[in-house]
C-alpha cells in the first residue's frame, strides 16, 4: 500500500510532536525527574516530593467508610410511568408526557 502525505500529521490529522526537538529536550536534562526515597538509616528528612504529598493527603482527607444504608424504595416511580408515555408534541421535536388514555392524538 502506498500513502500520501506528511509525516508531521497523524492518521486523525492531528499534528504530531516534533521528535527531534524532544530528543534535544530529554538529553539535555530538562525533562527528567529524579527522585530519591528516604530511608531509616539514610536522611533525616523526607525529599520535597513526599514531604509535598503528606501536605496534600493532610489538606485534602479521604472520605471516612461509613455503615450501608439501603436506598430508598422507588419502585412506585415505575408502577407509576405505566400510566402515562413520552412522546413529541405535535411534531413540534419537543417531547411531553401523554396519559395513556390521550395517545391517540399524538402528533395530531
Amino acid at each position: 500500500m502506498i500513502f500520501k502525505g506528511s509525516m508531521n500529521y497523524d492518521q486523525h490529522g492531528r499534528k504530531r510532536k516534533n521528535k527531534i526537538s524532544n530528543r534535544r529536550r530529554s538529553s539535555s536534562g530538562l525533562g527528567h525527574h529524579s527522585f530519591t526515597v528516604a530511608t531509616r538509616d539514610h536522611a533525616p528528612h523526607a525529599s520535597p516530593v513526599l514531604e509535598q504529598a503528606r501536605l496534600h493527603r493532610e489538606k485534602y482527607p479521604s472520605m471516612p467508610i461509613g455503615e450501608y444504608t439501603t436506598p430508598k424504595d422507588t419502585s412506585y416511580k415505575k408502577e407509576e410511568s405505566k400510566k402515562h408515555t413520552v412522546a413529541i408534541a405535535y411534531n413540534k421535536g419537543a417531547y411531553q408526557v401523554i396519559p395513556k388514555n390521550d395517545i391517540k392524538h399524538i402528533g395530531k
